[in-house]
């Protein structure tokens, strides 16, 4: 199975579009503030990784241990290096680490930081109002990635941070359209139309899935129904 491309299904199309729309924004006039949001198994994660290493965007992932100070050093740390900045990071307070970024940031006026798994950071204020301070204080763009009810609950934590959104997309299941594209991009073994209709029947919009599926028929270079029924199986044992 091929790997590496991001291909242009259509939860891709309109994620560019919400990204290219804050770059083209009247950067005095509005804030670079995006969501991308959705259910698990879309590809919101694979979408934000790749895109942000194909383009050299900041990419900053989240975790349920993340604190304001780890996520002020993983900050600096990202734009020292994405800007070769030198080998030896600065350390100090939260606020001073935070201070040198948002000055980076004045430097580089046009830079794109994505930041992954954004539901992490609704328990912690202060870390939510630090990426606020970055689209409020520079003329960077942040795009946040989160689940299903991402959304809402920025929302309801905060209406203030929420109007500052100018950006939103939803992450939709994946279409038999897309199912296609992807099965004929990435399959070593040719993806007949029984192929794409059974994957896209028994995925269920799932994308995660689908790929699974499609690599182990691939691997056992079949393309009977009894193998698809074979590897749902396998995956509803799981």
């Amino acid at each position: 199975m091929k790997q590496g491309n991001l291909i242009r299904i259509t939860n891709v199309v309109e994620a560019d579009e919400c990204i290219n729309f804050l770059l083209k924004r009247p950067k005095m006039e509005m804030v670079g503030l995006g969501l991308i949001y959705g259910r698990p198994g879309l590809g919101k994660t694979t979408y934000a990784s790749r895109i942000a290493f194909s383009r050299g965007y900041v990419y900053l992932r989240l975790e349920a241990t993340t604190t304001p100070k780890s996520f002020a050093v993983e900050l600096l740390t990202a734009l020292y290096r994405r800007f070769n900045l030198g080998d030896y990071i600065p350390y100090g307070t939260t606020n001073n680490l935070f201070k040198l970024s948002l000055q980076i940031l004045e430097d580089h006026e046009d830079t794109v930081i994505v930041v992954d798994e954004i539901d992490y950071a609704f328990k912690h204020d202060k870390l939510l109002g630090a990426i606020r301070d970055i689209v409020d204080e520079t003329l960077s763009v942040v795009i946040l990635v989160g689940m299903q009810n991402a959304k809402d609950r920025l929302a309801q934590i905060n209406e203030y941070y929420f109007d500052r959104c100018n950006s939103f997309y939803e992450f939709q299941s994946v279409s038999k359209k897309d199912i296609k594209l992807i099965a004929r991009e990435i399959m070593e073994v040719e993806a007949t139309e029984k192929i794409i209709d059974d994957v896209h029947r028994y995925s269920k919009g799932n994308l995660r899935k689908a790929i699974k599926i499609m690599y182990m028929l691939e691997a056992d270079q079949l393309s009977k129904p009894a193998v698809v029924t074979r590897v749902i199986n396998l995956q509803d044992a799981r």
